[in-house]
């Protein structure tokens, strides 16, 4: 009797263990798992980024950019694009998740065929430059330089300059339609001068303006209206220089005038 009841408290306490044995998880249950879309390093830096792969709160690239030559790194959040009519050229900056010496090499392949490549250290990443078939291409790539912008620390920025770009023209178009009206009420005695403008703001009895003209020899024209209807200059306006930004006085009245010869734009701001 003492043996029956012996071996019936073994059972159950087998019983108990199996029920309280823990469960392995299976592979594709673990934390760690690596997601079988994530490309390698040299994958994801060798597609190009057309424009309309770029996440829409970024920057999108040009028409003018040769993309088929200097393609970006398929995970590029491009930050910025300027255009330079003056050289014809392009500057972009992005940053990525890739290293720099893999952009470094990546960079280094894509301009291969240029007989003058060269490549220089620096003291947080490389400088490259070469020129190909009338385009100069000047490429920066620094591993610090976002270091103090949380949203992009830890990546490889890259600053991208090309320079001889057909595309680009270098005489900036007039803006389509009539613009705003001279508003010679606010102006009294200030001559008027000649373009698009685009936009008028009045605040705190100042007004300013924005003015798109056709050349520079409107901006020179314009000088010689103000001095001929008796205003002053703080300094003397260099007529031959496609940057200029001076003040003129008129009794109790000042003009602040800027002129972006690149943009052929004029900003102008008049305070009583």
């Amino acid at each position: 009797m003492k043996t029956k009841a012996l071996f019936l408290l073994i059972f159950i306490l087998l019983l108990v263990l199996a029920g309280c044995k823990t469960e392995t998880p299976a592979p594709n249950q673990t934390s760690d798992a690596v997601s079988p879309e994530v490309s390698s390093q040299s994958e994801a830096v060798s597609e190009p980024k057309s424009q309309t792969e770029v996440d829409a709160a970024f920057k999108v690239l040009p028409a003018s950019y040769p993309i088929d030559i200097l393609p970006l790194a398929a995970d590029a959040k491009i930050l910025d694009v300027k255009e330079n009519p003056a050289s014809n050229g392009l500057e972009i900056i992005y940053v990525s998740d890739n290293g720099i010496d893999t952009l470094c090499d990546f960079y280094e392949g894509a301009l291969s065929a240029a007989p003058n490549l060269n490549t220089d250290e620096t003291s947080d990443g490389y400088m490259i430059f070469a020129n190909m078939d009338g385009i100069g291409y000047n490429i920066m790539l620094s591993k610090d330089a976002m270091r103090a912008n949380p949203q992009y620390a830890g990546k490889t920025s890259v600053y991208l300059i090309l320079s001889g770009l057909e595309a680009i023209s270098s005489d900036p178009q007039m803006p389509e339609g009539e613009g705003e009206a001279w508003p010679h009420l606010d102006l009294p005695g200030v001559p008027q001068l000649e373009g698009h403008i685009g936009k008028i703001l009045r605040e705190d009895g100042i007004i300013r303006l924005e003015i798109t003209v056709e050349s520079a020899e409107k901006v020179k024209s314009y000088i010689d209206a103000l001095t001929a209807k008796g205003f002053s200059f703080d300094t003397q306006p260099n007529i031959d220089s496609d940057h200029m930004e001076f003040l003129a006085f008129k009794d109790n009245s000042m003009m602040s005038f800027v002129y972006k010869g690149e943009e052929n734009a004029v900003s102008i701001e008049y305070q009583k």
